[in-house]
């Protein structure tokens, strides 16, 4: 598990003041997979393997922040996060 992992896990228990987060891994995709339940619904967020390991180049320009409204906005609780950006 690498800084960008570490980052998504502070902003979920920042967010939503939870710390009982379950990690897997999507070897299909190549992301980390973090999964908590809040709010009463079942959430879960793919991280990708390349925003994993370049988080900590300090060129990753996702604003992380983003995730908790794009994780309570999304129809089945679920996001990916990307060099890119976070998407549904």
């Amino acid at each position: 598990m690498g800084a960008g992992v570490d980052a998504v896990k502070s902003e979920i228990i920042r967010e939503f003041r939870f710390t009982n987060i379950h990690e897997g891994h999507d070897a299909d995709l190549g992301a980390k997979i973090l999964g908590f339940a809040a709010e009463g619904r079942h959430f879960t967020v793919r991280v990708s393997d390349e925003f994993d390991e370049d988080y900590a180049s300090g060129q990753i320009t996702v604003d992380l922040e983003e995730l908790g409204p794009r994780l309570r906005a999304s129809k089945d609780g679920k996001v990916i996060v990307r060099r890119s950006g976070i998407s549904s």
